[in-house]
């Protein structure tokens, strides 16, 4: 009997090995890429107005900013998970009346450079 207990030891000592030689020795870094994206481009009101200031919220992050000249903006997003849909929320001036206006797009990585370009209307 005692024999077979050593040779269920050793069973029992190979096969707990065998098992730790599948865990990584590293640790997973899935999604910690610095992997930056800008979004630019325009937006205005649909109603007779102007676009001030807008939110977009896409890729687990939400960034804010002004609204320039001719409706342009540019956001940075350090690490957006991709692609995505992102919701813009901006904030239109019509009359006097501050109104805030959402509108959708797809959040993804442009074929070339880092600078997603997109045109909103909300």
């Amino acid at each position: 009997m005692r024999g077979l207990s050593k040779i269920k030891a050793l069973f029992l000592i190979a096969g707990t090995g065998a098992s730790l030689a599948i865990i990584p020795l590293t640790p997973a870094s899935a999604g910690t890429i610095n992997n930056p994206l800008t979004v630019a481009g325009t937006v205005k009101c649909k109603f007779p107005g102007s676009a001030e200031s807008l939110k977009i919220t896409g890729g687990g992050e939400a960034h804010g900013t002004t609204v320039g000249s001719g409706g342009q903006f540019s956001l940075f997003f350090s690490n957006p998970q991709l692609p995505s849909a992102a919701i813009a929320q901006v904030r239109c001036d019509v009359a006097g009346t501050r109104t805030y206006r959402n509108t959708t797009f797809p959040l993804q990585r442009p074929l070339t450079g880092q600078t997603l370009i997109v045109n909103l209307v909300a």
